[in-house]
């Protein structure tokens, strides 16, 4: 069995990958692919959060494990299990430091790592540009009556390579896929197939939903109109016809993100975007790393 863990980020898809897979379930399992409902995870979460804290896993928890995940439709069925929750590395209120993105990430991943240790394990991971993340994540955790990002660092020394580095040391042998949430629009059906592994002429049921929602009423119609008639089978073919019809019909309010960050201005945005746009050359050039790109 391949155990593949979708880790967040934070203020990414926000659940979008999840609600496509879970939809898609029946048609998956039919390639091998089981998606675990999450109210199935209580025994998950429990167990990792064993491992976290440097608990060693009894001989036999994979197993158990693996039974309390698997509907009795895909004991025999399935080998691959997606799990998908952003709070794997940490929740909102530890997911950045002054210096540093997801500070726990490293021994989290051993741990995820470790509940199944006689099986091959993914790790799958969305980046996004720090002048937009972290107001989000401000936001996210105002929302939840905590205390906002703190004012007063470097945003510019927080670097989504040195996580990238930190996941890859603590787990060499996981395979870690990465890509720039901003690109999800477009490349949508790629992230989906990276983390889900259907074959590539599989159209997912829902799998429009995300770039819809970003465009005007007319343009919503326009995709479901253009994959009906030109029916693309390949992620190439989708990327190229969404890039064109978000081109036409994105609409900007839904595509800016307010910044309200104290002291934060334009150059400050600017400045981050810049180091971003460095940041993620350096990940994709990484030993080890899949970098998903449009």
């Amino acid at each position: 069995m391949r155990i593949v863990y979708h880790l967040g980020a934070h203020c990414t898809d926000e659940g979008g990958i999840l609600r496509v897979l879970l939809r898609n379930r029946p048609a998956l399992l039919e390639q091998g692919i089981a998606v675990p409902d999450p109210d199935r995870y209580p025994d998950l979460l429990r167990a990792a959060a064993a491992a976290f804290a440097g608990r060693k896993v009894e001989p036999g928890h994979a197993e158990r494990l693996m039974d309390a995940l698997l509907p009795d439709a895909a004991d025999d069925a399935a080998d691959r299990l997606v799990l998908s929750f952003e709070g794997f590395l940490a929740f909102p209120r530890d997911a950045v430091t002054a210096t540093q993105l997801y500070p726990a990430a490293a021994a989290r991943a051993r741990g995820l790592e470790s509940l199944f240790d006689s099986h091959s394990v993914e790790f799958h991971l969305a980046i996004r540009n720090p002048a937009t993340w972290l107001p989000a994540l401000s936001a996210r955790r105002r929302a939840k009556g905590q205390d906002p990002v703190p004012d007063g660092f470097d945003a510019s020394a927080l670097r989504w390579s040195e996580l990238v580095g930190r996941l890859r040391a603590a787990c060499p042998a996981a395979h870690l896929t990465v890509w720039c949430d901003e690109d999800s629009p477009v490349m949508w059906h790629r992230i989906l197939r990276a983390v889900a592994g259907h074959a590539e002429a599989t159209e997912l049921s829902g799998a429009l939903a995300l770039p819809a929602s970003l465009m005007s009423t007319e343009g919503a119609r326009s995709l479901a109109a253009w994959v009906a008639a030109a029916r693309p089978a390949t992620d190439d073919a989708r990327a190229e016809g969404l890039r064109s019809l978000l081109d036409q019909y994105a609409q900007a309010d839904k595509l800016d993100t307010v910044i309200d960050l104290q002291g934060w201005t334009a150059e400050t945005v600017t400045r981050l975007s810049e180091a971003y746009d460095a940041d993620c050359a350096r990940i994709a050039a990484m030993e080890g790393v899949r970098f998903l790109t449009p």
